[in-house]
């Protein structure tokens, strides 16, 4: 009976494979780790891909979007080969991308200093800085501008978000407009049905209200009300897709903060050190950035332990689902710039 039940499953998991669309599951891989190296699938163009993941990687210095069904690489972006060597090291450790404006293109932060948008389909940078202090998050504020979180601590150019302007006729933004104490910062997501700004220091989670009724004048202004954190060391802060609810990754744990509660609660699969957490629809699953060799890993996984996309050389820190993000922007949501 056993060995009937294990070749139903294998018979079914063969099924599985000749799926074609988006009934798909993300459980679908041909070996154990979803390694092989004689993938059948063909490499869609990035507009065709069905579950494309956005990817941080360092050992490349680079953000790519890979194919999760076929493991093929569709978009890549290095500062390399758009900056001069001196500003192209600001992006050298890239720790973070986000798709933004409707997916057309890419927020981009780099723990060796830089902040970047980068247009997805020619790769022109409309916006790149030197924020030093190790940026580790950045988000778009409704006006465009940008506002990049550095997490570096008991250094002058961190523990702070930083409010930079964002003209593409001057992509070259040599500093920022304002600065903010923000001890430890990790994390920046905007929360489009509230308009405010949430990010965590080593203790709280805050929301800040964002005015620029003077665009000559744009002020974040922290809120009276905030939220003990129940860990310690947050790092990822990013919404659960579809709720009103923001995923946060500790030293310990994986929560999920519920907004209209205002709690926090473990999440089922709670390790620790994850560096990021991204859901999408429910036959996606969630994606994980679990380090196997100090901070970084050379595989994505999932909550349910398959492996999503594969590179022995890579050192990826953070991945994300390649889609809409509804918390944050309306469906709708064409580039903006400040001038």
């Amino acid at each position: 009976m056993h060995i009937l039940n294990k070749g139903f499953l294998i018979i079914l998991s063969l099924l599985l494979l000749s799926c074609k669309g988006d009934e798909l599951p993300i459980l679908d891989f041909s070996d154990p780790f979803g390694d092989s190296a004689d993938n059948e699938h063909p490499v869609p163009d990035l507009k065709d891909s069905k579950r494309p993941v956005l990817i941080s990687e360092q050992s490349e210095s680079q953000a790519l979007i890979v194919d999760s069904l076929s493991k093929g690489i569709m978009w890549h972006w290095k500062a390399y080969e758009h900056l001069s060597s001196s500003q192209a090291a600001w992006f050298k450790d890239i720790d973070e991308a986000k798709a933004v404006y409707n997916q057309e293109y890419v927020l981009i932060t780099a723990s060796s200093g830089g902040a970047a948008l980068i247009r997805v389909s020619d790769k022109k940078i409309m916006f790149y800085t030197n924020a030093k202090g190790s940026p580790h998050s950045a988000e778009m504020l409704p006006d465009g501008n940008i506002i990049v979180a550095c997490s570096t601590t008991g250094t002058p150019d961190g523990d702070a978000l930083k409010l930079y302007r964002v003209d593409s006729e001057n992509p070259h933004v040599e500093r920022e407009v304002k600065r903010y104490n923000l001890t430890f910062g990790h994390n920046v997501v905007w929360d489009k049905e509230r308009e405010v700004l949430w990010a965590t220091d080593d203790q709280n989670l805050y929301t800040y209200t964002y005015d620029n009724t003077n665009p000559d004048d744009p002020e974040l202004t922290r809120n009276a009300e905030f939220f003990p954190l129940p860990d310690v060391s947050p790092h990822d802060l990013f919404p659960v897709y579809g709720e009103d609810k923001l995923y946060l990754t500790t030293a310990s744990h994986i929560y999920i903060f519920d907004i209209a509660t205002k709690t926090f609660e473990r999440h089922a699969y709670s390790k620790a050190n994850i560096k990021s957490v991204s859901d999408g629809p429910a036959d996606f699953g969630t994606l994980i950035i679990e380090p196997n060799n100090s901070y970084w890993t050379n595989r994505v996984t999932n909550v349910m332990g398959s492996s999503v996309f594969f590179k022995d050389t890579y050192r990826m820190y953070k991945a994300r689902w390649f889609i809409d993000n509804p918390f944050s922007y309306p469906s709708d949501h064409p580039y903006r710039q400040s001038k």
